[in-house]
């Protein structure tokens, strides 16, 4: 990207969690007690008219220059549909993010906004009207930053146009800076915008290149004027005109959707279920949280079961279960929201019984959603597990003959594991209960910092590695 493009961009987004003490249900057994949660994140950004032709007027100088060399074809009169641009690198999580705003529709400004649901979930300031869609990481933006475990990849096929990277990333307040940034145009004309970031962390591909849809683009980060995780998508048309992706009742934008399949306006669900040593504890931004995450527990030791959510609306119960390792109810309880959130979680401790010892479970159900955590009760030691995935080509094709290094998070200890001719690994007799990360490497490959955190109670398969 020209220079003056990078000085002038400046985005915003602020990320304050608001914490509130969770309420106590009226089905919530006596040994059950309710220790805390937190509600959904503050968010606001900012630029003028001035900055964002400026960048406009870079992309198409890029687009002009690609055309004459050949690099891009001319606009097909068939419209892209768009995946959704964020996905999940690691296997504790269910579902890794929320949306904080959408595409701001009401011209006028400040004070003065709608969104394409006829809500006000988006934001101006004098003016600005906020120009993309918020999605931002959660639960423990920080700690999945800097463990690569939200990747930014691309909505649509398309060509490069513009990237910027190596710019600071652990911003936390309004200022300047430069976003870590790439620019993905399509086979119709639109231009897809992803901003924010993390360092270091996006493709290796260069201005002219293509990219296949779901292909690796970089990591969720905080660079450029921005306090917290989270991809500012942004869209325009063939004719370069803004775009909100989402079809709705008062998007005066666009009549249709742009997604190949629409989420509902609070896509409503539980990101995580953890069991914890402790309360997560949330530092001032940029420190990275500490959840506090256990997995096997002594006898009588106290448990904290936390729940994060996603659009968590007010009224809506949550049935929680614990369940001993022969399958029947050890407890039960209830929760209810007490208010809407973007994002929000909740949590409980609990005086462990001394037995039976193994593996039990914590069981949530929201919504028609139901989530399961094991855990075990009993020395750490005893509990051996067989953790296994795959590498593979972007295509989904096995490597055969790559090296996985399994690493200890808290030791450094590692091992290694070669796949086998159809990209599959093993490793047996690892320590439940403990963190650990898998990388893998191949002469004939590039993996980048494409890395795979799991902290297992039970035999684990799924955990593949992709090529980026």
């Amino acid at each position: 990207m020209r220079s003056s493009a990078r000085t002038l961009l400046c985005l915003l987004f602020v990320l304050v969690p608001v914490f509130v003490f969770a309420q106590r249900s009226d089905r919530e057994p006596s040994q059950i007690r309710s220790a805390g949660g937190g509600a959904a994140p503050d968010i606001s950004d900012s630029m003028t008219d001035e900055q964002r032709a400026e960048i406009q007027t870079g992309l198409e100088q890029n687009i002009a220059m690609l055309k004459a060399v050949g690099k891009l074809a001319p606009e097909s009169p068939l419209a892209v549909s768009l995946n959704w641009p964020v996905r999940k690198a690691n296997f504790t999580d269910v579902f890794i993010e929320g949306i904080s705003n959408y595409v701001d529709q009401n011209p006028a400004n400040p004070g003065s906004t709608l969104d394409w649901n006829c809500g006000t979930r988006t934001y101006d300031v004098a003016g600005y009207n906020h120009g993309g869609i918020d999605i931002f990481s959660w639960p423990f933006g920080w700690l999945k930053m800097d463990n690569f475990q939200v990747e930014v990849v691309a909505a649509a096929a398309g060509t490069i146009i513009q990237k910027a990277d190596g710019n600071f990333d652990r911003n936390c307040a309004m200022g300047g800076g430069n976003p870590n940034m790439i620019f993905v145009r399509h086979s119709d004309g639109s231009v897809a915008w992803y901003l924010h970031m993390k360092a270091n962390s996006l493709t290796s591909k260069g201005v002219g290149a293509t990219v296949a849809q779901g292909e690796f683009l970089g990591v969720v980060g905080s660079s450029g004027s921005s306090s917290g995780p989270h991809l500012h998508f942004e869209l325009y048309n063939a004719s370069n005109q803004l775009q909100e992706p989402y079809q709705g009742a008062c998007n005066g934008l666009n009549a249709n959707s742009w997604w190949a399949v629409q989420e509902p306006y609070r896509n409503t669900r539980i990101n995580a279920l953890l069991t914890h040593s402790a309360p997560p504890s949330f530092p001032t931004c940029p420190t990275q949280e500490v959840p506090n995450t256990r997995f096997v527990f002594s006898p009588g030791a106290t448990i904290y079961m936390a729940a994060y959510y996603r659009d968590q609306l007010t009224g809506q119960q949550t049935q929680w279960e614990m369940l001993r390792p022969d399958g029947s109810t050890y407890t039960s309880w209830t929760h209810t929201s007490p208010n809407t959130y973007n994002a929000s979680y909740w949590y409980y401790s609990l005086a462990l019984p001394s037995s039976p010892l193994g593996t039990w479970k914590l069981r949530t159900t929201f919504q028609g959603q139901t989530v399961e955590r094991p855990f075990a009760i009993g020395p750490p030691s005893s509990a051996l597990v067989t953790l296994s995935g795959r590498v593979t080509s972007f295509g989904g094709r096995g490597i055969a003959g790559a090296n996985v290094t399994l690493t200890n998070s808290a030791t450094g200890a590692n091992r290694t594991a070669l796949t086998n001719r159809n990209g599959i690994y093993t490793f047996a007799s690892v320590t439940a209960g403990e963190s650990y990360t898998m990388t893998a490497s191949q002469r004939r490959y590039t993996f980048g910092n494409a890395v795979r955190s799991v902290t297992p109670v039970e035999n684990t398969a799924g955990l593949d590695i992709v090529a980026r």
